[in-house]
């Protein structure tokens, strides 16, 4: 995946730097903590059940509206979003998983 498609890129170019940032910090403590965890993190900001905020290693994340319509979610009371002409970033496909190659002798 180009840096230009991730949604912390997204973020920071519409206005959620505060939110890009947190995820930074949780994604740099895994570093450290040698987790290699990841997370789809439009599915994150999208909401659960009803729209209820996810949380990630305690830190509660806001439901934003695009979010919720690139995820095909219905959209909530609660959702947020900084202007009305956000564009909801498309779907590209899936990042692309390191296939061994094995040698044969």
């Amino acid at each position: 995946m180009s840096p230009n498609s991730s949604a912390r890129y997204w973020l920071r170019s519409n206005g959620y730097e505060d939110i890009a940032e947190m995820i930074d910090e949780i994604i740099e403590g895994w570093k450290i903590s040698g987790k290699k965890t990841r997370r789809n993190w439009w599915e994150i900001l999208s909401g659960g059940v009803n729209g209820k905020p996810r949380t990630i290693e305690g830190r509660e994340f806001p439901v934003l509206k695009v979010a919720q319509i690139r995820q095909g979610k219905p959209i909530t009371k609660n959702s947020i979003a900084n202007n009305t002409n956000e564009n909801v970033p498309i779907i590209t496909g899936l990042t692309p998983i390191m296939v061994p190659v094995f040698k044969l002798v």
